[in-house]
């Protein structure tokens, strides 16, 4: 189990702490990283934070989450097929096969 590193720290007049340089670089954090601040009970946590930015927010929703599983699903079962740029201009590229049996 590794050891919790302790440190008392003091709070500045803007509210601000600095955290001791030996646990910054045990958790590399740096300069511009930013930091989730939870507070539970009497407890305050920090913990690097996951942060998306607004133009990449689409890439997570449920909808282009089953999109991107459909097409690895496409690619495993080797429905694959090669376009160039050229073809995409043209609008040249193969049509999905109708399957047997299906209803036009």
């Amino acid at each position: 189990m590794q050891r919790m590193a302790r440190s008392v720290v003091a709070v500045n007049r803007q509210g601000r702490i600095t955290l001791p340089v030996d646990i910054r670089r045990r958790l590399s954090i740096t300069e511009g990283t930013q930091l989730e601040v939870k507070v539970e009970s009497n407890t305050v946590q920090l913990r690097r934070a996951s942060v998306i930015p607004d133009e990449d927010r689409w890439a997570y929703t449920p909808a282009a989450i089953a999109s991107l599983t459909r097409a690895l699903a496409d690619v495993r079962a080797g429905r694959v097929f090669e376009l160039t740029a050229r073809d995409l201009e043209t609008g040249n590229f193969p049509r999905r096969r109708r399957r047997a049996g299906r209803a036009r």
